[in-house]
């Protein structure tokens, strides 16, 4: 009987089992790279729906566009100093006015009596003022004329003094006679002394208060001005010369202290008034230059003036023209025109689009060589125009990125492009 043989089992050749360790490896990186895929949070749309810029290298010039208003060089407002009711109107609406033309004739009550009680008043104490002055100099006069008779009396008796000392020596005149000279003109001498001291005592008074009475002469007499011109500024005169653009007045309309009247514009000389937005407010400074286009013709404006308040984000600037100014213009009419804030400079430049609204400049989506993902970068940018925005870290030239809206994308890592 045969004996049954014992079959032994091959070994797998190591080649098999390096094989084997490769396509498990290479199944388990693949399943890895599943997982890892699905993790990051993708959006999918289709890519004509997308815009695509390439970052470019170039010169960034530093423009932004803004829009201007037309507006008179000069405008003049007329406001009622004085309010009553309207007597007569002289001119329209539309007109052109010459400075000093009567525009519109007021009339109140109250303010003729009180302009007549106040010329009244101011007019008595302008009198007994004046009447102050001329005592204070009849007063002078009159002292004085008391010095000239006393220096005169002093002169006679030093005289008959030394007539009567030779006379009294001879008994010609008794003693009593030549004492009362010796007396008199002791007398006489100290008087004209206290003459002179009350003159200077008077001259010092009388000095300060021609001071204080010329104070309020002056005073007075403007108040009087004052008042005369509060009656005159019933009839409304033209301060300038230019059109009269705006005069909503009626016979018989009653107008208020202060009330805006109308406004006169200075017409052969025209400016542009440009809202800016407040971003710029720290880079838009007298002397830069804008240009427009007009008619198919290009022009140039100079920033001559900047207003610092910001209201509802923006803030006001005033142009000029330079060169030619633009022929039929209106006032009120809108130019678009284009502010340059400095010199062009090279810089690594990405067309502007609807993300700069949504990512502030801070982060875009980037294409991948393939096309078929934008993963999210972070960047940084500097400034920006009309059509471009510096890129300052980030980027690198050739590379595309996604610039239209990213309004459903501000949460995803990535989007992926459907054809």
């Amino acid at each position: 009987m045969a004996m049954d043989k014992k079959i032994e089992k091959k070994k797998r050749p190591l080649w098999q089992w390096g094989l084997i360790a490769v396509v498990v490896s290479a199944a388990g990186f693949y399943l890895y790279q599943l997982l890892a895929d699905a993790s990051i949070r993708t959006y999918r749309v289709p890519q004509e729906q997308l815009i695509v810029s390439t970052v470019q290298f170039g010169a960034f010039e530093d423009l932004i566009p803004i829009r201007g208003t037309i507006q008179p060089f000069e405008s003049v407002f007329l406001d009622a100093v004085i309010g009553g009711s309207v007597d007569e109107v002289f001119v329209e609406e539309g007109s052109f006015v010459e400075a000093g033309q009567p525009l519109v004739q007021l009339s109140n009550t109250a303010t003729r009596l009180n302009a007549a009680q106040a010329d009244a008043q101011t007019t008595e104490q302008l009198n007994t003022l004046t009447n102050t002055t001329n005592n204070f100099e009849y007063q002078r006069l009159a002292t004085a004329r008391q010095i000239l008779d006393t220096e005169y009396r002093i002169v006679v008796l030093k005289r008959q003094l030394s007539r009567s000392e030779k006379l009294v020596e001879e008994n010609l005149i008794s003693q009593d006679e030549f004492d009362e000279i010796v007396d008199e003109l002791e007398y006489r001498e100290k008087v004209l002394v206290n003459l002179k001291s009350r003159q200077v005592v008077e001259d010092s008074e009388r000095e300060s208060r021609q001071e204080q009475i010329a104070t309020q002469i002056a005073m007075l007499t403007e108040n009087l001005r004052i008042s005369q011109t509060s009656f005159e500024s019933l009839l409304v005169k033209a301060p300038i010369a230019g059109q009269l653009t705006s005069f909503p007045v009626e016979p018989g309309e009653s107008k208020q202290n202060g009330q805006r009247l109308g406004q006169i514009d200075v017409v052969d000389q025209y400016k542009i008034v440009a809202q800016i937005d407040e971003y710029y407010v720290s880079r838009v400074a007298p002397d830069q230059m804008s240009t427009f286009t007009l008619s198919g013709n290009e022009f140039e404006a100079r920033v001559i003036k900047v207003y610092p308040e910001i209201t509802e984000g923006t803030f006001e600037v005033d142009l000029i023209f330079l060169g030619m100014t633009p022929a039929n213009i209106r006032r009120g009419q809108t130019l678009q025109m284009e502010l340059t804030l400095g010199n062009p400079v090279e810089s690594l430049l990405l067309p502007l689009g609807g993300f700069i609204q949504d990512t502030g400049g801070n982060w875009v989506f980037v294409l991948g060589p393939d096309g078929q993902f934008a993963h999210r970068r972070d960047i940084r940018v500097g400034r920006r125009n009309n059509r471009y925005v510096e890129v300052r870290e980030g980027l690198q030239e050739g590379e595309r990125v996604v610039t239209s809206s990213y309004s459903q994308m501000e949460d995803v890592e990535r989007i992926q492009l459907a054809q």
